[in-house]
This record gives structure tokens, C-alpha cells and sequence, in this order.
């Protein structure tokens, strides 16, 4: 274990993003409110690896802190949930959410498996599909592609529902494999299809709003323990702080994402999505029987009812 003075937080984010840019800011205020007890450094643009090596290490207390994205579902299932397709429409009630009730859920399942899971999670936003083969219109239009897909299981059977398949590579080589054409598409909220410049790879972008995905600030269980709990006070104020703030940041880029994605050349539709509802009756069956039935009426008391 490296100095317990010394954390350091590993994220893929790029160096220019929000979510980084408010995470060198929160670990600056924090360094300067320890008076130099405490310093945390932030690794962004997977710096120390793809995010499976970076979740391997901060579980075994190689590393510190950790912005997780999907990533959690093998050790908290609980996490998958706010994931669902067509779950949510806006991201006040997801974080509602995540900040109240369900969230305490995962927060224990991560803390059951050596994760203290700070309780104001960072903003992603909502996915939209891109590709550079053919506009997604309505479901059938995604018969036969192969979308890089954020990693678990609900990606994989939203996918697979809708005739599509997925596949993964980490976030720091998506661009070069959408330029190689090792996918048809991706999935991803607006912030990060700018960010990433995938409007160079890909010619289509077709507004769907299909899930919500965000970012979960974790600490080792035992690095954090190690802190004395002033500095802890310190850590936790600002994690919150900065959350809130990155929040308010991507729901802006998000917000006007399509538009300027117009501006930079990508050809803008908004997709049919009741025609990807209509068969997605089995998928939710499927994860209401793995949720059980306490579980998906807590999504549901913060979501509405979820039916294809």
C-alpha cells in the first residue's frame, strides 16, 4: 500500500471533460483544506488502465479511489437497475434515485465486497446511438449491427432484444475502434461522443434516450478507513460539492449535444422508440424475476411502471 497520505483516483474520463476537470478541481480544494495531511492526485484518460484493471486494483488496495461507470454489476447486482432502458426520461428522478433509497442498496452491496461508494454519484447522461451504416429510425433499422456498449449483462440483452448485438473495448479505444470499423455504433450520451470526436468515425446520430448512465466515486474500504475521520469530513464534503456541480456541467453539454453534432456534420434523427418498447416485453420480465419483486418496486416507486 503506497503512503496512506498519498490516494490517488483513476478515472477514463479525458483530461478535458467535465467529470475530470471537476475532479482535479475537487482533489485541488481538497489537498489545500488538509493543509498538506492528505493529497490526492487524479489519473484521468484511463492513465492506469482500462476500467477493468483499475476496478481489479482498487479492490485489491492498488489503488485508492476509482470513478466506476458499468462496471459494478458482478459485485453489487443492485446497480444494474437504474440502467434499465426507458427506465427514466429525466435525470433529476435517477438521481433521486441513487441519492435516496436505491442507492443506499447498492452502496451496501458495494460495501459488503470492500467498496466505500460515495452517495452523490457524477453525471454521464442519457445514451443515443451512433453509427456509421444507416440511421436508427425504428427497431428494425438495428437488425444485424454490432454496437461497442458499455459492459453488464442489460446492454447485452437490450441489444440482443432488438435483433443488435454488443461489444466492448475500453473507453479509451473506442474512437480508433469505430474507425476500424470493428462496430457498426456505439452508445453513449452526447458529452462523450463530442469529447471523444467520434463525429470523425461516425455519420449518424439517432436521438433515443434509451438508458441513463453515470459515475460512481469509490475508495478502497480499507484506504479509507485508514483516514482520520477530519480528513475523511473534508473528502466527503467536497465529493459532494464537486458531483453537484459536474452534474449541472453534463446536463448542459448534453442538452445542447445534438445540436452542435449537427453543426459538426453528423446527420440527426430522432428514433421510433415505441417500436423498440413493443419487444422488449420479455427483456423486462426477464430482469423483473433477477431484480425480485422488493427490488422493482423501489425502481419503480422512483421510475413509474416499467412495461415494454
Amino acid at each position: 500500500m503506497p503512503d496512506a497520505k498519498h490516494y490517488r483516483l483513476g478515472l477514463n474520463q479525458l483530461a478535458g471533460s467535465p467529470t475530470a476537470r471537476r475532479a482535479a478541481e475537487m482533489a485541488q480544494a481538497i489537498n489545500t483544506e488538509t493543509n498538506g495531511e492528505f493529497r490526492l492526485e487524479v489519473f484521468p484518460e484511463s492513465r492506469l488502465g482500462p476500467d477493468p484493471k483499475m476496478f481489479a486494483d482498487l479492490r485489491a488496495g492498488a489503488l485508492e479511489f476509482f470513478m466506476a461507470g458499468a462496471t459494478l454489476g458482478e459485485v453489487a447486482p443492485t446497480s444494474a437497475l437504474p440502467l434499465l432502458p426507458f427506465a427514466f426520461s429525466e435525470s433529476k428522478a435517477v438521481f433521486a434515485a441513487l441519492d435516496g433509497a436505491l442507492g443506499d442498496r447498492i452502496r451496501n452491496e458495494l460495501a459488503a465486497n470492500g467498496l466505500h461508494a460515495f452517495r452523490h454519484c457524477w453525471q454521464n447522461g442519457f445514451h443515443h446511438l451512433t453509427t456509421s451504416t444507416r440511421p436508427i429510425r425504428n427497431a428494425d433499422d438495428l437488425s444485424g449491427l454490432k454496437f461497442r456498449s458499455p459492459g453488464g449483462a442489460i446492454a447485452a440483452d437490450f441489444f440482443k432484444s432488438l435483433g443488435a448485438d454488443a461489444g466492448m473495448v475500453p473507453f479509451s479505444g473506442m474512437y480508433e475502434a469505430l474507425k476500424a470499423r470493428n462496430f457498426d455504433g456505439q452508445s453513449d450520451p452526447l458529452g462523450v461522443v463530442l469529447s471523444l470526436k467520434l463525429y470523425e468515425v461516425q455519420t449518424y446520430l439517432s436521438l433515443t434516450a434509451h438508458w441513463w448512465s453515470g459515475f460512481t466515486l469509490l475508495a478502497n474500504a480499507a484506504a479509507w478507513g485508514a483516514l482520520p475521520r477530519a480528513i475523511q469530513e473534508v473528502v466527503e464534503r467536497n465529493a459532494q460539492k464537486f458531483a453537484l456541480l459536474q452534474r449541472d456541467d453534463i446536463e448542459r453539454v448534453n442538452d445542447a449535444g445534438a445540436e452542435e453534432l449537427a453543426r459538426l456534420g453528423m446527420q440527426v434523427n430522432t428514433a421510433d422508440t415505441a417500436s423498440f418498447r413493443a419487444r422488449l416485453g420479455d427483456f423486462y420480465a426477464s430482469w423483473r424475476a433477477k431484480a425480485g419483486p422488493e427490488m422493482w418496486r423501489l425502481l419503480e416507486s422512483y421510475a413509474g411502471e416499467i412495461r415494454g
